[in-house]
């Protein structure tokens, strides 16, 4: 490590989310940058630890490496954030390669879908020739410029985990056969390159390939230890045995406290927000506590489930105070007249506001039976709702925000932003996880409507 234990970042936002862009690393924020009139920023870092940052503008984030000496310069254009991303000055060699391994792996995704549908032998062929060329280019690229320990570590571990991921991947992709007969027919070699993971990565604990990848691997190899002791042949994420299989493995070979509590973490909250089995709850949440020394993550597992209880299909939704454009305070319950499909936005998640507006537009022509209610979790006014929708070119019939939308979080359980509540005519819950985006949700209205 250098002495002088220094680096600067600085750039160019062009057509900004926002005013200011959030610096952070492993999820906890460092600062908060904001933009000159010229919709550039600077930051100085100082005695600082070496590794990932992220950048996040209002709309989409970013990672960048920063070293000791680095002076990166960024430029970016929100309307095609990843592609037009630029990095100069020192350290951006290092950066702008990982970029290109970021977006040549995306560009990959189809043609390792495809592969994917070939036999075990052929497939592993083309992937490990994919994965070969990769590492060549960077073998080459860290002699020209004579990269450091802690860059040659990312850049590998980018080319490893998403080869590592598209293997595990296979058995899911591959169509016409159950995941259990997949398995069967893999050769014995298949999963060699588990015998490459280290479970306990420190360095690589926030890089998204290597996240991405153990949660996945978990997903496998508990799908695995499954079948050997039940009757299932294919892949249910809403098994609870499969689930509890799950956690033991992950407490089993995770040493890294920080790793292993936030899997446990991931998928116990994961498995809330999938499975429609509420009396399962207790039991996975059991396994999670023994497992789990996070106290933070433990309590938000113990509030998320007994918010869910109160959401049982057969119960009445929770009583709520919701404000609509004109600052008019109402009980959620008492806007229900009729079976109705509610659904929620958020003003940073502007992909999500749009398509779930124009889905419900869609809905609402087929079943005039129903009504559809659109709630904001944001913290702002009807005058600021109102902005909202129209620069979005959106509608305003029957918007509402939530008087307290912390309290309206927890209590509705709104988490992921796309869970949609079904509900009859008398606000009795008829399923609180519809997704409005499943063809299965027209059947559920269907069968609502014909009651």
């Amino acid at each position: 490590m250098s002495d002088d234990n220094t680096a600067f970042f600085g750039g160019e936002i062009i057509n900004p989310s926002s005013k200011y862009i959030v610096l952070y690393k492993s999820s906890t924020i460092i600062d908060t940058v904001y933009l000159d009139k010229k919709n550039r920023f600077k930051y100085s870092f100082d005695n600082f630890e070496p590794g990932l940052f992220s950048f996040y503008d209002g709309k989409e984030s970013q990672s960048l490496l920063v070293q000791p000496g680095d002076s990166i310069m960024v430029r970016v254009n929100t309307m095609e954030f990843d592609e037009s991303l630029v990095f100069s000055g020192i350290g951006a060699k290092e950066n702008n390669y990982l970029m290109d391994l970021f977006l040549e792996t995306e560009k990959q995704e189809q043609e390792v879908l495809e592969i994917s549908q070939l036999e075990p032998k052929v497939f592993d062929k083309k992937l490990c020739d994919i994965r070969r060329d990769k590492l060549d280019k960077l073998k080459t690229f860290s002699i020209k410029y004579n990269t450091s320990e802690l860059f040659n570590t990312f850049a590998k571990a980018n080319i490893d985990y998403n080869y590592f991921y598209s293997k595990e991947a296979y058995p899911f992709i591959n169509y016409g056969k159950n995941e259990s007969d997949i398995f069967k027919t893999l050769p014995d070699n298949f999963f060699d390159f588990r015998k490459e993971i280290n479970y306990n990565n420190s360095t690589l604990k926030d890089y998204r390939p290597y996240v991405s990848f153990l949660r996945f691997h978990f997903n496998n190899i508990a799908l695995q230890e499954h079948f050997k002791h039940s009757e299932d042949d294919t892949y249910n994420n809403q098994s609870l045995d499969y689930n509890l299989d799950k956690l033991t493995l992950i407490d089993a070979k995770i040493n890294d406290t920080f790793i292993k509590n936030r899997l446990l973490y991931y998928n116990m909250i994961k498995f809330i927000n999938v499975s429609k089995s509420v009396d399962d709850y207790d039991t996975l949440l059991a396994s999670f506590e023994k497992k789990s020394t996070n106290k933070e993550q433990k309590n938000n597992a113990t509030r998320l489930v007994n918010s869910y209880k109160l959401l049982k299909p057969g119960h009445v939704i929770p009583d709520l105070m919701v404000l609509d454009n004109n600052e008019q305070v109402q009980h959620l319950r008492a806007i229900i007249k009729k079976p109705t499909l509610i659904y929620f936005w958020d003003v940073t998640d502007r992909y999500h506001l749009k398509v779930c507006h124009e889905r419900a537009k869609d809905l609402e022509k087929k079943y005039p039976e129903f009504d559809f209610l659109a709630i904001s979790i944001n913290r702002i006014s009807g005058k600021e709702q109102t902005e909202v929708l129209k620069r979005n070119h959106l509608g305003f019939t029957n918007e509402y925000h939530f008087e307290d939308a912390p309290k309206a979080i927890e209590q509705l359980s709104i988490r992921p932003i796309n869970k949609v509540f079904i509900v009859d005519k008398d606000a009795k819950i008829i399923n609180p996880k519809a997704n409005m985006f499943d063809i299965t949700i027209e059947n559920e209205m269907l069968s609502l409507i014909n009651k």
